[in-house]
């Protein structure tokens, strides 16, 4: 049903030639400070970095290129001039007690920068793996729920705009911008597919290389003298600063875009804020005690870092119920959210002193996700929590019966027609820690099915049916 929200604001979007926003508050955190870096590797070499633009919002970029990345002096000369702005970077960040933010244009510029650091990590340069290793900390940030480390840009804008295109057309971070911002008097698909032209990822176009960038790099390597091989390096980054100043630019534009007056604040993103300078200070304290980030991770870390993962993931959903208005109103219509109107409170005296509730509620919702023994809880203000009792539909409404578990004495002030809205627990970042030490327990402790010795036989109690078929049978 949520899926339905963005089908009709993608319909409006066609109809009206224009991308419409889908959110009134601000979906991702925006460091002032936050670093925008866009790099080009080289077609075939993925691991190569043939040109790279570093700076912060508001600011030109510093552009260093290379003529060919495949040579490892030249290269590591790049990597070393990008590696004093991230370690003064960083270490400014856990200075202040704050984190470090790397924005870059689009999904697959994100996973050219992750695959950089896990190569990087393991060269044989002191100097390469540090820079290999401070990128990694955004690396396996970014695919953790509710992480503000590395940022796409083409993915932050598709969290506030719907566009009239398919969903995977809007990572061109060149389209993207012209459905928020169309030219006036032109067509909205002939201005996409002109911005379609210009590269927005971390590849240049493979007509460019053939026709341009290719002759030019073996006129490089054919050069005999001085002044030769200068006019084919200044060729070169000549060609291709003209294409990395355009990604540069366009994720400028998309910060400033975020970066408005009509977004409103969300308190969601507090607390995502708070979680990653926590999250960057343990990295940067453990890579000063001297411990080794692995290229693969051992069972049990790998098990550790599914439920920090999975923990990640139920705590930005119940923290963006409770403050994002748009998140609320997609959970009422796919069912995630119960919103209901109090029918009747009954109250039912236990001992002196001790009082049970009981609510009866009802809502108008078409898909409701419940269960009997569900346990829920207000999203906003009062606090309490309602074990589900009874669920009954009768026409187009649905009838449900709880128990007051916590907030009783919330419970007593609650009236007819009062509204809620319910859903699950309020996030509990600081239960993490707890989780990890339960799961680390349990990998110390594997049971039978993942050991090699089988439990002992339990000795049955009463002697065995000398026709088991026929007492199954009987059962029914």
């Amino acid at each position: 049903m949520a899926d339905l929200i963005q089908v009709a604001a993608r319909l409006r979007a066609l109809q009206r030639g224009q991308a419409v926003p889908v959110v009134l508050q601000r979906q991702v955190v925006i460091q002032p400070h936050a670093r925008i870096l866009t790099l080009l590797s080289m077609a075939g070499e993925d691991t190569s970095v043939h040109a790279a633009a570093l700076g912060r919002f508001g600011e030109p970029a510093q552009i260093q290129v290379v003529a060919d990345p495949r040579r490892r002096d030249d290269q590591y000369a790049l990597l070393r001039w990008l590696l004093p702005h991230f370690e003064t970077y960083y270490a400014e960040c856990r200075a202040n007690g704050t984190f470090p933010q790397i924005w870059v244009s689009s999904t697959g510029a994100l996973g050219h920068l992750d695959t950089l650091a896990d190569r990087l990590r393991f060269t044989d340069e002191p100097d390469i793996q540090r820079l290999g290793t401070l990128w990694t900390y955004a690396g396996e940030r970014s695919p953790v729920a509710g992480q503000q480390a590395l940022i796409s840009a083409s993915g932050a804008l598709r969290l506030h705009y719907a566009t009239g295109q398919q969903e995977s057309e809007d990572e061109h971070l060149g389209s993207l911008l012209t459905w928020i911002e169309p030219p006036p008097g032109r067509d909205i698909f002939a201005a996409v597919a002109a911005a379609e032209a210009q590269p927005m990822g971390a590849k240049t176009d493979p007509q460019f290389d053939r026709n341009y960038l290719q002759p030019a790099i073996e006129g490089f390597h054919k050069a005999s003298s001085a002044s030769e091989i200068a006019f084919h390096q200044s060729r070169i980054q000549q060609m291709l600063e003209g294409v990395i100043r355009p990604i540069y630019t366009a994720t400028q534009r998309a910060m400033a875009l975020l970066m408005a007056p009509r977004w409103t604040a969300n308190r969601a993103l507090d607390e995502f804020a708070e979680q990653e300078a926590q999250e960057f200070e343990r990295f940067m304290a453990a890579r000063a005690e001297g411990h080794f980030l692995p290229y693969h991770d051992s069972p049990k870390a790998g098990v550790m870092k599914i439920v920090a993962r999975e923990r990640a993931v139920s705590n930005v959903d119940s923290g963006k119920l409770r403050h994002d208005h748009a998140a609320r109103e997609r959970g009422v219509v796919n069912g995630s959210v119960l919103r209901v109107h109090v029918v009747d409170v009954f109250e039912e005296r236990i001992r002196p002193k001790l009082f049970e509730y009981q609510l009866v509620l009802n809502s108008d919702q078409d898909s409701l996700h419940l269960r009997i023994g569900d346990v829920l809880w207000t999203l906003d203000d009062p606090k309490l929590s309602i074990r589900i009792d009874q669920v009954e539909r009768r026409g187009p409404f649905t009838w449900i019966t709880g128990m007051v578990l916590e907030g009783k004495n919330a419970a007593k002030r609650i009236a007819r027609n009062d509204s809620f809205d319910f859903g699950p627990e309020a996030p509990k970042w600081k239960s993490m820690g707890r989780e990890l030490g339960q799961m680390s327990a349990r990998l110390a402790n594997p049971p039978w099915t993942h050991s090699g010795a089988l439990p002992a036989p339990t000795p049955l109690s009463r002697p065995m049916p000398s026709n088991l078929l026929a007492v199954v049978e009987d059962l029914t």
